[in-house]
């Protein structure tokens, strides 16, 4: 339980920080945190389907590099982003309203998700050396695997997807396929480069690979902000003469919650701090349960 218990913890600690920038990363609004908590949720949950395609389709997922590069973020990212097609479809608003919401959502989607990933990868690879009593092994396996895991992966496949929804949300329906092919295409691509350069070991190129994606997310994350109805709205009160060109009313976005008073940006560090207890408490109920079925889908399959 003791080795459990900190796996866990351990693979959510570095995500926790990935969330605090994702929900802290637009300079007006702070997103309601009902949906957030949701979006995490469901996240976490859609490693469930992931388990039972890997499980019940037999050769789908074919080990070694092939598998990893190729077929597991296929897999891993339609599941992904079927499941955020339905989540957006019932949060709507005033939680989703222009396309950075979207980004930090299906951002936060995947941190769910990598959290499970990352405990599974903690606990299963230090798990043979605790038993075995071998502490100097187990030491130096859990400090390489934590590292390893710490790399931003999924929140940034995501959180950079999320952007091509969100575009493909908030502008004509009839184009909308094509946002929603872009983005998974974008996903997949994104997470098998990061798959490839992760099993050439290359910590150097790994790092390089993960700050231009940081990089990608912030020129993405300053497009969306250039046509945001807030800093619009911001420059409407101000008296700068602009026309709305925004499928809702300036009134809705004034009133639209977690939104400050227009030039007064919203910087206070307590509104995390509902979403850190929330996750706190949500999390080991959530792997516990996960894990669980983990296990039962491998002892099915063993049988």
């Amino acid at each position: 339980m003791q080795l459990f218990l900190q796996s866990a913890y351990l693979s959510s600690a570095l995500s926790m920080i990935y969330i605090a920038l994702l929900y802290r990363s637009h300079p007006l609004r702070r997103l309601p945190l009902v949906p957030i908590l949701t979006t995490f949720a469901v996240g976490m949950l859609a490693v469930v389907p992931v388990l039972v395609i890997d499980r019940w389709i037999p050769g789908l997922k074919p080990d070694g590099l092939v598998g990893a590069v190729l077929v597991a973020p296929l897999i891993e990212e339609s599941v992904k982003l079927s499941l955020f097609a339905i989540t957006v479809g019932r949060l709507g608003y005033p939680s989703l309203i222009e396309p950075l919401d979207y980004a930090v959502h299906f951002g936060i989607l995947g941190v769910g998700f990598a959290i499970y990933e990352d405990f599974w990868y903690i606990f299963g690879n230090t798990y043979p050396s605790w038993i075995a009593g071998d502490s100097s092994h187990f030491i130096e396996v859990f400090r390489f695997m934590a590292y390893a895991r710490s790399f931003p992966d999924h929140v940034l496949f995501d959180a950079i997807a999320g952007f091509f929804i969100g575009w493909g949300m908030c502008r004509s329906v009839k184009g909308r396929g094509g946002w929603f092919a872009g983005a998974f295409l974008t996903a997949a691509g994104t997470h098998s480069l990061f798959n490839l350069v992760a099993s050439s070991r290359g910590t150097p190129l790994l790092w390089t690979i993960a700050v231009a994606y940081i990089g990608l997310f912030t020129a993405l994350r300053r497009r969306a902000l250039e046509d945001s109805p807030f800093v619009a709205l911001v420059a409407l009160i101000d008296g700068e003469r602009s026309p709305w060109e925004f499928g809702i009313s300036p009134v809705e976005v004034l009133f639209a919650e977690g939104f400050s008073w227009p030039g007064k940006m919203n910087r206070s560090t307590l509104s995390f701090y509902p979403v850190t207890l929330s996750l706190i408490i949500l999390f080991p109920v959530l792997v516990s349960g996960i894990y669980l079925l983990h296990r039962l889908l491998s002892m099915g399959i063993g049988s």
